[in-house]
């Protein structure tokens, strides 16, 4: 039974250092978005730090479906978030097939 307690602690000790969690719906309206001007300084600015395949273009393309949930979800960047703008221009860029325009 005290093996159950301890389990059960740790897990819900873990769990409370993972940062929230939320669904985030895009607003896709208006310009479309450029990987030069509007998605490439977010993710340079914001996540290339930890993330170095995402210096360019093609690291960043290849994992356009992870980046895409990750910033849905809320989880990245760890420490600190993006605006609704920011998060707009990513996944509107990768919903519309992610050019490198």
């Amino acid at each position: 039974m005290k093996k159950l307690i301890f389990v059960f602690l740790c897990v819900v000790l873990l769990s409370s250092c993972k940062k929230n969690s939320s669904s985030y719906t895009p607003d896709c309206s208006g310009a479309t978005k450029s990987y030069a001007t509007d998605v490439f300084p977010v993710i340079n600015g914001n996540c290339a730090g930890c993330h170095s395949k995402y210096s360019g273009y093609s690291g960043i393309f290849a994992d356009i479906s992870s980046i895409r949930s990750t910033i849905v979800s809320g989880s990245m960047p760890k420490n600190g978030s993006l605006t609704d703008n920011q998060k707009n221009s990513i996944i509107c860029w990768i919903d519309n097939g992610a050019p490198q325009n």
